[in-house]
Formats: structure tokens, C-alpha cells, sequence
């Protein structure tokens, strides 16, 4: 259990290495969705870790991370900006940013902001904007989470998130603890600005290698929007779960991290022609 003083505040973090000790490894920085913490990528971890160098971090106010003081700017170059300062802290230069929803989302903004610090970008699960719907759904969510607990809200709509007809019944039990111990008021602050949010500009300037992971049965990515984004970013390489709901890195958690390696890897060991 590691943590380091960010802008102020506690920020937590593990690091997990099992790569060739006489190598020095490149890095891979993964960020969890709303209301998640580290532990969500622990079936990531053992498929990346071999090969990287990979740095989880809780997001400001989640996990194990201090949550923010009255008058904190929640934004997305806020939290991309802590990413920073946590890799600056770690002497850690560049990354294979690897995020899924909200944290595709601080990735992309992270990529337009510190260029220099990002090998690759790797989005699961992430809109360049929210569908009406979703909008519609995340603009009444922090009226809810005033009358209920974080877990009742979540396990309300377990729905959006898995298929609860045939995903683990367990695996949902847990995953609706885990985002229960997040503060509501933490959750209800980043609703407030993430319906209005809009990247596709951002996705426009994107220069980094870029795997997106699309989840076709998401509210809050349709098939057309991950066309759209993956037509934005050039030369982006897109992977489809067409039957996969939206915490497709959960489902599907070990496929989507050997995408991510394979991915990586043939950056650093690009194929020649015969």
C-alpha cells in the first residue's frame, strides 16, 4: 500500500512489477471509471505486469485517495494534471495509459495536455460524449444518491453496467461493494460536469498510438459514437465485444488487458515485412 503527497492531498497508488529483473521495464499507468478504485484491475495486473511496470492510482475522493477539500475544481485537466504530478513524484517519464470510462476520458485529456509523457493510449469503455440517454440518466442520478446509499444506487442499475441475466452474479455483488464505500457527494460532484463533457476535439489532436475497446451493448458509447472517435483519432486500432455491456473491462477483463499487451507490444517490437 503506497501513497504520496499530491497538490495537498494524500494520493494512493500500487505498483506491480514482475518483468525480467535485469530489465529495465516500460510503464503502464491504469485508471478506473466513476465510483471504482485500484482493485478493479486486479485480473489486468497479472497479464500486464510481466512485460511493464504497472503504476493504479485511486482517483481523487475514491479508494484510498484523499477526498478533495471544499472549492476543488473537479475537471477533467484537474485529474489529468494529478496523473502528472503522481508520474513527476514516481520519476516515471513516459506511460501506457490504460482507462476505462471515465478514466478513457482523463487519458485523452492527459494525452493533449503532457504529450510528452504518453507512449500509448488505451480506452475502454470511453464516449467522446454522452448519448442523450446517458445524459438524461446521469443528470437525475445525484437527486437519487440524496436518498439512497451508494450501493442501492448502483445495484438499481446493475443493469447499465452488466448483463445481470448472465454475468457472475458474485463478481456484481462485489463490484457493487467496492463502489459503495465511495463518498456521494464525491460521485454527485463528478456527475455534475460529465453529461456536458465533449473530447472529440481532443480526440482530433491525439498523436499517441490508440486502442479503443468497445463494448456494444454500453448506454453510455454506441457503436456509432466508438466509430466516430475511432475515425477522430488516426490511425486508431478499434476492437469490438459486441455482446459485452459496458464494464466489458470486468467481463472480459483478462481479453481486453492481452489486447492492451499485444498492442504495447508490437510498439516496441514492430512487425517487418519478409
Amino acid at each position: 500500500m503506497l501513497s504520496g503527497e499530491i497538490d495537498g492531498y494524500l494520493t494512493y497508488y500500487d505498483v506491480d512489477d514482475f518483468s525480467d529483473p535485469w530489465k529495465e521495464p516500460e510503464s503502464v499507468l491504469l485508471y478506473h471509471g466513476l465510483g471504482r478504485s485500484v482493485d478493479v484491475w486486479y485480473h489486468w495486473v497479472p497479464v500486464l505486469a510481466r512485460q511493464y511496470r504497472v503504476l493504479r492510482t485511486d482517483c481523487r475522493g475514491h479508494g484510498r485517495s484523499d477526498p478533495p477539500r471544499p472549492g476543488y475544481e473537479w475537471s477533467l485537466s484537474t485529474l489529468a494534471r494529478e496523473a502528472r504530478l503522481l508520474l513527476d513524484r514516481l520519476a516515471i517519464r513516459r506511460v501506457h495509459w490504460g482507462g476505462e470510462s471515465l478514466g478513457g476520458l482523463i487519458g485523452i485529456q492527459f494525452a493533449n495536455d503532457y504529450p510528452d509523457r504518453i507512449a500509448s493510449l488505451t480506452l475502454c469503455s470511453t464516449p467522446y460524449h454522452y448519448s442523450a440517454p446517458a445524459q438524461d440518466e446521469y443528470r437525475r442520478w445525484p437527486s437519487q444518491l440524496d436518498k439512497m446509499s451508494v450501493q442501492e444506487w448502483y445495484t438499481q442499475r446493475a443493469d447499465l453496467r452488466f448483463d445481470t441475466a448472465k454475468d457472475d452474479p458474485e463478481m456484481m455483488q462485489w463490484f457493487a461493494g467496492l463502489v459503495g464505500e465511495t463518498d456521494a457527494g464525491v460521485i454527485q460532484a463528478i456527475l455534475r460536469f460529465l453529461p456536458d463533457v465533449d473530447v472529440l476535439r481532443l480526440c482530433q489532436r491525439i498523436q499517441v498510438p490508440t486502442l479503443i475497446l468497445h463494448p456494444g451493448q454500453s448506454l453510455a458509447v454506441s457503436d456509432e459514437d466508438a466509430q466516430t472517435m475511432h475515425q477522430a483519432i488516426q490511425g486508431s486500432k478499434l476492437v469490438q465485444y459486441p455482446d459485452a455491456h459496458h464494464h466489458v473491462f470486468m467481463t472480459h477483463g483478462e481479453s481486453c488487458a492481452q489486447e492492451m499487451l499485444k498492442f504495447t507490444q508490437s510498439l516496441s517490437h514492430p512487425q517487418t515485412a519478409s
